[in-house]
């Protein structure tokens, strides 16, 4: 293995020891410091854990370029797993050229790109212009760190984020999204109804942006469905129905209690649910609260009726929705969710549906955060320029990508006037999820390309096809 690809393995292995779930990111941003002291290089710390370091460059032409990836990872684990994700460390697996986690998500997402900042920063030997590279905090959740970030102590106008999944394409857009909390209040009921525990688990996971057919298919809606067939049959009380990790992600797994009358539930429900992608377990439990009839098929008619997966499709441009997770807190349901859309105009139309479903089922919607999109730029000069390169090393030219997710991208170019923009990345399998995997050969490729652009992105007229 070259050295190159080598120490970027070793500095993701280091990584990797850092604990930075969204919103605790501060042990990685005191890293990030004491790598920056060490090397002699710039650094800047907010009071959001973001972390700007610079470094000047050694070619002649040293006008400044902006690299970007955010520091946290979604953390999920195996429900057997006793994996404590603020202490622990990533355990890496390695089996050749694929890279993945015991028992947990891998942090891929952003780990490959932290690496990739962190390798050009600390060798001198690497050609490059003036580097301003940006750790973000709070990606996977509010884009808190990017949206507060002073922008002032950057001087580029040119920005590569490093958080794309695939080494073929460029990434030159991304949608907008809304994510919103429907909240449920109602009154607790006692009786003496047999009380059952439903667990799904196992279900194929994702993030809703990239594997949005899932959507309709998470565990929750699955629940969900079992619950509605269930209370089209006779009275069902629901009890708790909770699942999910994340409001961008499709749930793997949701656990329900319920009460019923119904004879012989176990084997219906197990029945009616023989999917060969889940697993589930029905147990009679003892249980006295509930809500009402009324309430209960509220909560479930808000999940049903709440748009999941592919809304509309337009000409390339999706708009779609996910409930990532349910919630129940004694006499409250909680609903997190989120919708997204290149278009605005279709957004706005959906979340509005969304009030009004809502409002029909006694819910009450409370906005958590709305981003804007990314439009493309296709006058970028970056883009085409990185086109080249890309062709120079592969001998082929990558695609261009409009994201069906959020990217930082489109709160930053709000605050930087004029920034010239694209992400790139390496290949990402089951991110979010504990099946998450890299390549390696593939983040050798992404590694290849923009050292080489970084060397020569001034010659970029010879490189045009000609």
């Amino acid at each position: 293995m070259d050295e190159i690809t080598n120490r970027f393995l070793e500095l993701f292995n280091e990584i990797s020891q850092i604990p930075r779930e969204s919103g605790k990111e501060k042990k990685f941003a005191d890293f990030l410091e004491l790598f920056a002291k060490k090397n002699n290089l710039k650094c800047y710390r907010d009071e959001n854990n973001n972390v700007l370091i610079k470094k000047r460059g050694n070619k002649e032409n040293n006008e400044p370029i902006i690299l970007q990836a955010h520091i946290d990872m979604v953390c999920v684990k195996r429900e057997d797993s006793n994996h404590n994700f603020e202490v622990d460390p990533i355990e890496i697996v390695r089996n050749g050229d694929i890279i993945s986690a015991k028992d947990t998500s891998l942090g891929a997402d952003q780990g490959i790109g932290l690496a990739i900042m962190l390798l050009i920063l600390e060798n001198n030997q690497i050609k490059h212009p003036d580097l301003e590279c940006l750790f973000t905090t709070e990606e996977e959740t509010t884009f808190n760190g990017a949206v507060n970030f002073d922008y002032s102590k950057l001087n580029g106008k040119r920005m590569i984020n490093l958080d794309h999944c695939k080494d073929d394409s460029i990434v030159i857009g991304c949608d907008a999204d809304i994510c919103n909390k429907y909240i449920f209040e109602g009154e607790l009921i006692t009786s003496n109804i047999p009380s059952y525990k439903i667990k799904i688990s196992n279900v194929k996971g994702g993030n809703s942006g990239i594997e949005i057919e899932r959507s309709n298919k998470s565990a929750i809606i699955r629940m969900a469905k079992i619950i509605q067939k269930l209370q089209a049959e006779d009275d069902v009380l629901v009890c708790k129905i909770s699942g999910g990790d994340s409001e961008g992600d499709i749930a793997t797994s949701c656990e329900s209690i319920i009460k019923t009358k119904i004879k012989d539930i176990e084997n219906k429900i197990i029945d009616n649910s023989l999917e060969d992608d889940m697993q589930i377990q029905v147990n009679k439990i003892d249980n006295n609260l509930s809500f009402s009839t009324e309430d209960s098929k509220k909560i479930i008619n808000e999940i049903m009726s709440l748009k999941q997966g592919v809304i509309a499709s337009n000409n390339n441009v999706i708009t779609s929705g996910n409930i990532g997770i349910v919630e129940t807190m004694t006499n409250k349901v909680i609903i997190t969710g989120i919708l997204r859309s290149l278009k605005e105009k279709d957004l706005q139309k959906y979340n509005q549906e969304h009030y009004l479903i809502s409002s029909n089922n006694n819910f009450i919607v409370e906005e958590i955060y709305q981003d804007s999109a990314w439009i493309p730029n296709m006058n970028s000069k970056l883009k085409e320029n990185y086109k080249n390169i890309y062709y120079k090393v592969n001998g082929a030219y990558p695609d261009f990508e409009i994201t069906h997710g959020g990217l930082e991208c489109s709160c930053i170019s709000e605050k930087i006037k004029g920034l010239d923009m694209i992400s790139i990345g390496s290949i990402i399998e089951d991110f979010h999820t504990v099946n998450e995997k890299m390549y390696i050969s593939s983040c050798k490729k992404t590694i290849k390309v923009l050292l080489t652009y970084l060397e020569c992105e001034n010659n970029e007229i010879e490189l045009k096809r000609k």
